[in-house]
């Protein structure tokens, strides 16, 4: 599967976005527009893009706020950042290369240099995703379950296990229509879901089908779809074939199967539009009132350590503001996470606004 790169503009500047994005379509780059930096930062975990390319000077959260936000992902912090400045000042730029971002673009720029920029940056990322996807390969590879990955009607791949379902031998069905391989209620069913399902990456269709084999009679088979890749035009859908007899997957396959969905599993933090208002409220105050905030949820500590994260201060200035050491603070932010399930800081702050923990 070869599919188009994946770029998010995040630029305030809707005429300067407009143009980039034309120049990035000409080239073939799949292209997803995001005209702040609340909405870069829900668009960043909706698409997981190749790369990301991101103005400094927009309202809060900035340019330096969301590559903060961003970082604090186990997923989103291995992608190629790079700045859009309209200064050319060394200081400004010296800033954010210090944060971590992998480059920097000066406004106004060349299109080719553009370009350049961005083919250079991709292609060192590009040994990070194939590593990332040799355990996927391998995994779907092997699973004695059929998989196969679609858009909702046309199939794109498909694992030697679906072929020998089918008994298609070594024809490729790639580029044909799954409606060719299941019957025509169960696709009815199945693209009702689809096109009715919320972007959550949950589970989509968990139902018995009827699985078309060389003109014989539909085999009932047990089919599970989730939401595989979002691009900014059309996503992607995987789905899992196992055998309708056994109320759920057979042991043999459930050690695949379960790797298979843990690969897939990604972190989906949804923002909606008031939950980004809060979170660029955040942004806006310079110092948030971290004196007489409890509740029964978070201790003090753990509130005063959770509301300094929230003004996007590093672990050492925490530390020196409370007056604790940098481990105590890493001991802090750990606890957050479990109390509240997240994997990073920034599900932390979703998850406290979303139950009313903080007061802004």
């Amino acid at each position: 599967m070869n599919f188009q790169k994946k770029i998010l503009i995040i630029e305030d500047d809707q005429n300067l976005g407009d143009m980039i994005q034309q120049i990035l379509v000409f080239h073939k780059y799949d292209v997803c527009f995001a005209g702040n930096g609340a909405a870069g930062i829900q668009k960043a975990f909706e698409y997981s893009p190749d790369l990301i390319l991101c103005d400094i000077n927009m309202e809060p959260p900035n340019g330096y706020q969301v590559y903060k936000v961003l970082e604090e992902s186990s997923i989103l912090n291995r992608i190629p950042f790079i700045f859009l400045t309209g200064s050319s000042e060394l200081e400004d730029i010296r800033f954010g290369m210090s944060l971590g971002a992998d480059d920097y673009i000066v406004k106004p720029f060349r299109n080719d240099d553009l370009i350049k920029t961005i083919e250079k940056r991709l292609e060192k990322f590009k040994a990070i995703r194939e590593d990332s996807n040799k355990e996927f390969n391998r995994l779907f590879d092997l699973s004695p379950a059929g998989i196969f990955i679609f858009d909702g009607q046309k199939i794109f791949r498909t694992n030697p296990a679906f072929r020998t379902l089918l008994q298609l031998g070594n024809e490729d069905p790639a580029g044909r229509s799954l409606s060719e391989f299941i019957d025509p209620q169960s696709i009815a069913k199945l693209r009702g879901k689809i096109s009715g399902y919320l972007t959550n990456r949950s589970e989509i269709y968990n139902d018995t089908v009827g699985l078309k084999n060389n003109g014989k009679e539909s085999t009932p088979m047990k089919l599970v779809v989730s939401e595989f890749e979002k691009f900014s035009k059309y996503t992607l859908f995987i789905g899992l074939l196992s055998s309708a007899a056994e109320p759920t997957i057979t042991a043999n396959e459930s050690h695949y199967v379960k790797d298979i969905y843990s690969l897939l599993k990604r972190e989906n933090i949804k923002i909606s539009e008031t939950l980004g208002e809060e979170i660029t409220n955040i942004f806006k105050q310079k110092n948030l009132n971290i004196k007489n905030q409890t509740n029964s949820f978070f201790t003090k500590r753990e509130s005063q350590v959770l509301y300094l994260s929230m003004e996007g201060l590093p672990i050492k200035t925490i530390a020196d503001r409370l007056e604790i050491s940098d481990r105590t603070v890493e001991k802090h932010r750990t606890r957050l996470m479990e109390k509240s399930g997240a994997n990073n800081m920034i599900e932390v702050i979703i998850f406290a606004l979303r139950n009313s923990l903080v007061e802004i």
